[in-house]
């Protein structure tokens, strides 16, 4: 029901309730007004009665009276007249001749109380009022009353009823209220125009106003306000425009310009600018909170356990992996999974990561041979961190809801991954540069700034654990003729080959390093003697097949090894190394490609550490 018929109902009410309130008003004040008049009238008779009575007695002729009655009851809207007698009178004038005594209860009580009694009489055609008036016996009126009635002043003497039709009243009184009633309809349906007319437009601009403002509150601000007739609403309407106009123009603005602060163009747009702005800040929000977080972590390690964190908190991903793929060599690692990686991406090549593409298996089923479950559904979304290094992001999902539910955050998860994008280039950086610096760019082993670190924190943990260690010290014989004979590209080569063949030779659990020159250390983790001496005997051999090519010629070469216990020769690290430094001297000393373990019986301070 629309606001305009709303007020009209209530001026309606409003003029009903008065309507039918003035009715019973006038009604009941014109109905009191007849009683009161037929009352007055009674009265009046009463007492017309009462003076032709008493003149009947006081000449004598009371047996006259009779006719004076029937006179009296003849007059009009009276409709019945008869006195009654009291006990007193009777028993002093007996009860008339014409059986003058108490009809009924009403008369009896008016003689007995001397009080007049009125009862009204309705039907559908005909309206009578009943009143019965006493006769009161007074020595002071004229005449005398006591001089002729054996009575007491006050004492009653006789009533006379009548009953008085009262339908003229009725009558009068409806024709008065009907007049009445068409009068005030038609000032009330006069009020109700004039009302409706002046309303119309007010009610008009308020449509309008509440039409532009629902319009507004889905996101439409291109509909204005119609002024109509009025200048007031014409103003309102103008004010109103100018200020939506504006409101349209800047939303759209600040919706155009904070947006472009998002990678994310997938994002759902919605048709309210302020909504869009309102997600977009709160976006941009959580993306500042999560770079200014990052910014200050040390390890890139902690870098993808921030992005971890987002994935499994804020988007609820469950199970999921993060991998880096090395654009230069090809190697592909697993730095972050929940629940396991569940495709061989580490042994072989990543879909995702060559076509640079998102890989969905809802789209085609076992879209990717590298999945170790076929039945798994998967999205494998690739990023380019940098020239050098992509991240794949590999998500499984249960069900095609949960598909469809993560292909939705794709673009606010790029937004976080482009946002740690130059933190995780700068992190990869440092590494690099970490590794650089404790890494030998020829041969690809640690160096000997790595050893001292190795030294500071690896060697405590081992002394207290009572982890041995076995330190072999490795070097060429005759390595100096390579240099001075070939050149030092095929001595380069020489140390390369050696360094593969320690490292092919080893654990991953121990350590090889370039100590200097052609001088190599081994840390065999957690062995025995027998084991250290099958490592360097396996190194020893191995290095001597070896082939050394120096352009149209080839040769071959030996080793000496120099081995160590620790802990158990020394609790002091670089006590062992210098230890198995003299073991290797001593080799070289008694022929060379040879093993030496140290024995402090037999190697004691050597006379030189000339290479040879």
């Amino acid at each position: 029901m629309s606001t305009r018929q709303k007020v009209t109902l209530i001026l309606l009410g409003l003029f009903l309730t008065f309507f039918v309130a003035m009715i019973i008003i006038i009604t009941t004040n014109f109905r009191d007004f007849g009683i009161k008049s037929a009352e007055k009238r009674a009265l009046l008779t009463a007492e017309i009665v009462k003076g032709g009575l008493t003149a009947h007695m006081v000449n004598g002729m009371m047996d006259k009276r009779s006719y004076f009655l029937e006179q009296i009851e003849s007059i009009e809207n009276i409709d019945a007249l008869w006195v009654a007698r009291s006990p007193i009178v009777i028993k002093q004038f007996g009860e008339g001749m014409n059986n003058e005594i108490a009809r009924d209860e009403i008369d009896k009580q008016v003689l007995k109380s001397g009080q007049t009694l009125r009862e009204m009489t309705e039907t559908a055609t005909k309206s009578t009022m009943r009143m019965t008036i006493p006769f009161v016996a007074s020595a002071f009126g004229t005449p005398n009353c006591l001089n002729c009635h054996d009575a007491k002043e006050g004492e009653v003497l006789g009533a006379v009823s009548m009953i008085i039709d009262v339908s003229d009243v009725r009558g009068s009184s409806f024709h008065t209220v009907l007049y009445i009633a068409m009068f005030a309809i038609i000032i009330m349906f006069f009020i109700l125009l004039v009302v409706n007319k002046f309303m119309k437009p007010y009610i008009s601009i308020f449509y309008s106003i509440k039409e532009v403002m629902t319009a507004a509150y889905e996101g439409n601000y291109s509909k204005r306000v119609m002024g109509g007739s009025l200048s007031e609403s014409k103003a309102v309407a103008d004010m109103l425009n100018s200020l939506l106009e504006k409101l349209q123009k800047v939303f759209q603005e600040i919706d155009k310009k904070v947006y472009i602060f998002l990678r994310n163009k997938n994002k759902a747009h919605s048709y309210d600018p302020l909504v869009n702005i309102n997600n977009t800040i709160d976006q941009l929000s959580e993306i500042y909170k999560f770079k200014q977080t990052i910014e200050h972590d040390q390890e890139l390690e902690d870098i993808y356990e921030r992005l971890a964190y987002v994935f499994k908190n804020k988007f609820a991903i469950e199970d999921f992996t993060i991998i880096e793929s090395d654009k230069v060599s090809g190697a592909k690692t697993v730095v972050y999974t929940t629940n396991g990686c569940h495709c061989t991406v580490e042994k072989g090549e990543c879909r995702a990561d060559r076509i640079n593409l998102i890989v969905d298996s809802t789209i085609f089923d076992n879209t990717c041979d590298q999945i170790n479950e076929p039945d798994t559904q998967y999205l494998c979304i690739p990023y380019t961190i940098s020239s050098e290094l992509n991240l794949v992001i590999s998500i499984v999902t249960k069900t095609p809801q949960e598909s469809q539910r993560i292909r939705d955050l794709v673009g606010i998860i790029e937004d976080y991954v482009a946002t740690a994008q130059p933190t995780i280039v700068s992190k990869k950086l440092m590494q690099i540069l970490n590794k650089m610096a404790r890494v030998d760019q020829l041969t690809g082993m640690y160096n000997r700034k790595y050893l001292d670190e190795f030294a500071e924190t690896a060697i405590p943990q081992a002394l207290r654990t009572g982890t041995p260690y076995g330190i072999l010290m490795i070097d060429i014989d005759f390595f100096k003729m390579i240099n001075d004979t070939y050149g030092h590209d095929v001595g380069d080569e020489a140390i390369r080959i050696i360094s593969r063949v320690i490292k092919d030779s080893i654990r991953k659990s121990d350590v090889a390093i370039r100590f200097g020159g052609e001088e190599f250390i081994v840390l065999l983790h957690n062995c025995d003697k027998e084991f250290i001496k099958t490592i360097a005997e396996k190194i020893r051999t191995t290095f001597a097949k070896e082939v050394i090519s120096a352009g149209s010629e080839s040769f071959s070469k030996t080793l000496s090894v120099g081995t160590v216990m620790f802990p158990e020769d020394s609790e002091s690290i670089w006590k062992c190394i210098k230890y198995a430094d003299m073991s290797l001297y001593y080799a070289k000393e008694h022929g060379r490609n040879q093993v030496v373990c140290y024995d402090p019986s037999i190697i004691k301070n050597p006379s030189s550490q000339n290479e040879f």
